[in-house]
């Protein structure tokens, strides 16, 4: 995490700069890993976050080159981006895709480690703690909908892939997205 989070610029004074965090949480399927390659390219490229971006993945093929999605990793990841980010102008974008379920947890999974699971709470925590205060999170999970109204204050947008009560879909092996992140990343280009 340290060799991954060292070389990310600061915002620069008087531009808003965009910071954008990528957190594939489920390392028993493939799609959730691919997801986040695929808008991390976008992010950097059409958004550009490149040098201001940073990939959370759990998935066997990336342990040795990307830092876990692990509850820590990620609040020690949004704790270094308050440090750098000019915290009146710059924003971060957090894009989350893992299951998610009826209690509204979002599924952190990565055999055999013991991982703890996120709550909308704990989010709310990690980020009020880390001081960012203008953010866009987008929550990719079946009853996502949950992490809503925990989250909302009136510098949030936040978007969700299903309502509380619903399930998501595209959790699976051969997909490259999830539906949610085809609908809002497949067509646009990386370059």
């Amino acid at each position: 995490l340290d060799q991954t989070l060292q070389p990310i610029n600061p915002g620069v004074q008087g531009i808003d700069d965009l910071f954008f965090v990528d957190f594939g949480s489920y390392a028993s399927q493939d799609v959730f890993m691919k997801e986040i390659g695929h808008i991390q390219t976008v992010a950097d490229t059409r958004l550009g976050t490149y040098n201001r971006s940073v990939a959370l993945i759990n998935n066997a093929k990336t342990l040795n080159d990307i830092p876990l999605a692990s509850a820590t990793n990620l609040d020690l990841t949004l704790r270094h981006l308050g440090k750098l980010m000019n915290l009146e102008e710059d924003v971060l974008f957090l894009y989350l895709t893992s299951h998610g379920s009826k209690d509204h947890e979002l599924s952190v999974e990565m055999q055999p480690l013991g991982l703890n699971d996120i709550t909308p709470q704990d989010l709310k925590k990690q980020l009020d703690d880390s001081g960012i205060r203008w953010r866009i999170i987008l929550v990719s999970a079946c009853y996502s909908g949950g992490f809503v109204e925990p989250l909302k204050d009136e510098n949030s947008i936040i978007l969700t892939a299903a309502a509380h009560d619903k399930t998501s879909f595209g959790c699976s092996n051969k997909n490259e997205y999830t539906y949610f992140g085809e609908a809002l990343f497949k067509d646009v280009p990386a370059g």
